[in-house]
C-alpha cells in the first residue's frame, strides 16, 4: 500500500483527505506543519507528498525545496486557496509535480496522485530570488485565470523557464503571446540576461536581416555590428509574427537554430548563439508549413515546445479573475482606487465574445476606469462593440445537438493540449478509455 504524506495546518483538511485516501486504497500519514512534515518524510519514506502552501513557520514552498534536495524524485502535490500565475510558476520550478487549488476536487486529486506515483519527477529546484525587474514583468502581465487550460499553460511556463529550449507560442491576436514570452524569460534561468524583441511585421527584408544577424566585415562603415541574436547573449530573442519572414531569412534562421552559430558576410569564423529563441504567430504554422509558406524544417525546429493560447471566448470563466488582475494594475497606473463593480457588470463582461481577446478586455476596462468618478466601476462606462441581435429565425440556424457540442469541445481540448490524451481526459473529467471511445465514435483526428 502506497504511503501518502499530507502536510496541512487545517485539521479538517487532514481528516477529509485521510478518509479519501484510505477509501482509495492508500495509507495516509499526516503532519500539521512543515517542520514536522519534513521530519516525517525523512522517517516514514512516503511515496508521495501533499502539502498546503500557506502554513505558519515553514511554508509549502519551503517544504518542496527541502524535499527536492533530500528526496529527489519524490512527487509533491501543492494545495492552495490562493492560486496565481507567479505562485504556480514558482511551485513548478521548485519541483512540484502538480498544483491543485482549494476547494479540492476529490476525483482530480486521486487521478493526480495516481499519475504522480507512476512517473519520476526530475524537476530541478530553482530557489534563487526573482529580481525586481523580473518580478515587475511578471506582475504587469495580462495573464490570469483558473480554467484548466490556463492552469496547464502556467505550469508549462514554469517547466520551460528552467531551461533554454526553443518555444513556439501561437494564438489569436490579443491572447497574450508576448506576455507568455516575457513570463518564460523573466521566470527562470534567463531572467538576469537580456530579452530582445524582433517584430517581423515592422521592417523590410534587408532591415530584418540586419536586425537579426547584424553586419560582417564586408560593411566597413558598420563593421561587425551585432544583431539581436548576438545582443541577447545568454538571454532570449523574441521573434514576433515569425510567419512573415521571407524564405531567405527563414533559411538563415533555420541554420542558426540547427548549429547555434551564425555566419556574417565576410567573416570566416562562426559566431556562437547562446540565446533561447521564442517565436510567436497568430497564424497556424502547421498549415503554413503544409502549404509551403513556412519551411517545414524551421517549423519543426521551433516547435520543440508549443504553447497554444485559447481565445478569451473559450475561457469566459476566467473573466472575473482577469478583471480583478487588470483593475489592480490600472489602479496603480492611473492612480485610481476601483474596488467595487456595479451589479450586473460582471455578467455583461461574461456575456460578450471578446473578438479582441484579453487585449480588448484591458482596453475596455482602461476606458471605464478613466471615466469612473468613485471607487465603483459602472456599467455605463463599459463600451462593447455588440452587434445588433439577429432574429429568432437566424438564431435557430445555429442551434446544434448536445452530441455536436460534445464533439467540438473534446476536439478543442485535444488540439489545445496537442493531443495529450492523459491530460485531456483529466480536464474533461472522464477516463482515458472513455476518451478513446469518444474519439473513435466522433472520428476525431489531430488538426
Amino acid at each position: 500500500m502506497k504511503k501518502i504524506l499530507i502536510i496541512d495546518d487545517d485539521e479538517i483538511i487532514l481528516i477529509m483527505l485521510s478518509s479519501l485516501l484510505r477509501k482509495s486504497g492508500y495509507d495516509p500519514i499526516t503532519a500539521s506543519d512543515g517542520e514536522s512534515g519534513l521530519i516525517m518524510a525523512k522517517n516514514r519514506k512516503p511515496d508521495l507528498v501533499i502539502t498546503d502552501y500557506s502554513m505558519p513557520g515553514i511554508s509549502g514552498l519551503d517544504v518542496v525545496q527541502d524535499l527536492a534536495r533530500s528526496n529527489p524524485g519524490l512527487p509533491v502535490i501543492m494545495l492552495t486557496a490562493h492560486g496565481d500565475v507567479s505562485l504556480t510558476i514558482k511551485s513548478i520550478q521548485a519541483g512540484v509535480y502538480d498544483f491543485i487549488e482549494k476547494p479540492i476536487n476529490p476525483k482530480e486529486l486521486i487521478e493526480t496522485i495516481k499519475n504522480g506515483i507512476q512517473v519520476s519527477n526530475q524537476s530541478k529546484s530553482l530557489s534563487e530570488a526573482i529580481s525586481f525587474t523580473a518580478r515587475k514583468a511578471i506582475e504587469d502581465n495580462l495573464l490570469a485565470g483558473k480554467t484548466p487550460v490556463m492552469r496547464e499553460i502556467f505550469k508549462n511556463i514554469g517547466r520551460i523557464s528552467l531551461n533554454k529550449m526553443s518555444v513556439l507560442i501561437t494564438g489569436e491576436t490579443g491572447t497574450g503571446k508576448e506576455q507568455v514570452a516575457r513570463l518564460i524569460h523573466y521566470s527562470g534561468v534567463t531572467r538576469d540576461h537580456p530579452l530582445v524583441v524582433v517584430n517581423c511585421n515592422a521592417a523590410n527584408e534587408e532591415l530584418l536581416s540586419q536586425e537579426l544577424f547584424g553586419f560582417g566585415e564586408e560593411d566597413n562603415s558598420r563593421k561587425n555590428k551585432k544583431g539581436k541574436l548576438e545582443q541577447a547573449g545568454e538571454g532570449s530573442v523574441l521573434i514576433d509574427e515569425i510567419s512573415t519572414l521571407s524564405y531567405n531569412l527563414q533559411s538563415r534562421l533555420l541554420r542558426v537554430l540547427q548549429e547555434m552559430t551564425l555566419m556574417k558576410p565576410g567573416n570566416e569564423t562562426p559566431v556562437p548563439v547562446n540565446a533561447r529563441i521564442i517565436a510567436t504567430s497568430g497564424k497556424n504554422l502547421e498549415e503554413l508549413a503544409e502549404s509551403g509558406e513556412i519551411l517545414k524544417e524551421l517549423y519543426y525546429q521551433l516547435k520543440v515546445f508549443n504553447i497554444v493560447l485559447p481565445p478569451l471566448r473559450d475561457r469566459l470563466d476566467d473573466i472575473p479573475e482577469l478583471t480583478t488582475h487588470i483593475l489592480r494594475k490600472l489602479n496603480r497606473k492611473l492612480n485610481k482606487n476601483i474596488v467595487k463593480l456595479e451589479d450586473g457588470l460582471m455578467d455583461l463582461l461574461k456575456n460578450y465574445d471578446w473578438p479582441g481577446n484579453v487585449r480588448e478586455l484591458e482596453n475596455v476596462l482602461t476606458q471605464a476606469v478613466i471615466l469612473s468618478r468613485s471607487d465603483v466601476l459602472e456599467k455605463s462606462h463599459i463600451h462593447l462593440n455588440i452587434k445588433e441581435k439577429t432574429s429568432d429565425q437566424n438564431k435557430k440556424k445555429h442551434l446544434v445537438s448536445m452530441m455536436e457540442v460534445e464533439k467540438e469541445h473534446i476536439l478543442r481540448v485535444l488540439n489545445i493540449l496537442d493531443w495529450n490524451k492523459q491530460e485531456a481526459a483529466r480536464i474533461l473529467d472522464i477516463t482515458r478509455p472513455t476518451l478513446n471511445t469518444k474519439i473513435e465514435k466522433y472520428q476525431l483526428h489531430k488538426q
